[in-house]
């Protein structure tokens, strides 16, 4: 099962932020880095929401590493920006979920700033990943905010005893 959600999912999180010195470089000008903070924030606090806190996932020897990221950077956010950020699920399979933060100057209906980051589920024990099926759990809280999954045509389902990589599951 993979769904592209696209268009405007149920958001999972917003949040009012300002654009910071610290986001910003000599020019004052957003930094191209900061924004991936403000999604890693935004993605890290509906984690715990959901009951899925990286620091509880972690000491269980679990984790939800990255394996994709694309930054869209569609106009300039300066010093004291206030912006309005959106979290929502952009796409969901088995074995990863991609969540994109849109960054939006208040007023304004069209981002400045969109972040679609992909991650998976993964067994961290030693220095090998082992990618699991996306926990039960996090995949209703996930589903509840998108439409009815699509299955994509042309793609083999997954099987659990077969350890894939990360362009298998992206």
């Amino acid at each position: 099962m993979t769904a592209t959600i696209g268009g405007d999912s149920d958001p999972l999180l917003r949040r009012r932020l300002r654009v910071t010195m610290g986001d910003t470089d000599a020019a004052q000008v957003v930094y191209f880095a900061a924004p991936a903070r403000w999604a890693e924030s935004m993605m890290s606090e509906w984690m715990a929401i959901a009951g899925f806190a990286t620091s509880r996932l972690l000491a269980a020897g679990f984790g939800t590493p990255a394996v994709h990221a694309e930054f869209t950077y569609r106009s300039c956010l300066r010093l004291d920006d206030e912006l309005d950020g959106c979290l929502r699920l952009d796409r969901l399979s088995q074995r990863s979920f991609t969540l994109r933060s849109d960054f939006a100057l208040v007023g304004v209906s069209e981002p400045a700033v969109q972040i679609r980051l992909t991650q998976v589920y993964a067994r961290t024990s030693g220095a090998a990943l082992e990618v699991l099926l996306l926990p039960d759990e996090l995949v209703r809280r996930l589903e509840g905010h998108r439409p009815p999954a699509r299955p994509r045509r042309g793609r083999q389902p997954l099987t659990p005893e077969h350890r894939y990589t990360s362009q298998e599951l992206c």
